[in-house]
């Protein structure tokens, strides 16, 4: 259902749904870049989505993985300060910002749920902040791997599979490691049989062990 976690009365969420739009993006679109003028706001309905600030010095630091729910495209200053990218097929809700603007003068209680919408995105940054504080590196990918468990669409917790919807570039972008220590650090997690790799996004991960791990 549209907007499902929403408390809105049934005028509410007719009025929102008619200024939404249901729309697709392939894995790896971009769908708005940094400092490109902000028109839309957007919910994650499927799939999983980057946040990426390009750096004065060319590099790149991914400081978000947002999945269903999430919503995104918040501005400043009339602009996004950073770049979204699909890391999978994914569908969204986009909302023009106008028109959002227009139904809170009307329905002042919309904005207060969108507010607490957003605190999703706030604790998804909290997250990175909190993986970039532990100083190893294998705890770092460890927490990575157990934050990415929490996601229902991508974990099966009866086989304890995990498959990863971003590439290790990504990962290593996003924890500010490089490429070759992230191939290390998971070879390194499977000889403590914390993981077992069944492909490049699949894994058999032991959350328990790594909560014990993470904790020491």
């Amino acid at each position: 259902m549209m907007f499902g976690d929403f408390r809105l009365d049934a005028q509410e969420r007719e009025a929102l749904n008619a200024i939404s739009s249901k729309i697709h993006k392939p894995a790896k679109c971009r769908i708005y870049a940094q400092d490109e003028p902000a028109r839309y706001l957007y919910i994650i309905r499927s799939g999983a989505v980057r946040l990426e600030y390009q750096r004065e010095d060319g590099r790149n630091q991914i400081f978000a993985f947002l999945w269903a729910d999430n919503m995104f495209g918040t501005a400043e200053n009339g602009l996004y300060r950073a770049s979204a990218v699909t890391l999978i097929d994914t569908y969204l809700f986009q909302i023009p910002y106008p028109a959002l603007r227009t139904l809170i003068e009307f329905r002042p209680r919309i904005q207060t749920l969108f507010l607490q919408h957003a605190l999703k995105y706030t604790r998804a940054t909290e997250r990175h902040v909190l993986l970039a504080t532990y100083p190893l590196v294998t705890k770092r990918l460890a927490g990575f791997l157990l934050e990415c468990s929490k996601q229902a669409d991508f974990f099966d917790r009866r086989s304890h599979i995990l498959t990863l919807a971003m590439d290790r570039k990504d990962i290593a972008d996003y924890l500010g490691i490089a490429l070759e220590t992230t191939s290390r650090t998971l070879k390194v997690l499977e000889d403590m049989d914390l993981i077992k790799r069944l492909s490049s996004q699949r894994m058999q991960i032991n959350t328990e062990q790594i909560r014990i791990m993470i904790s020491q």
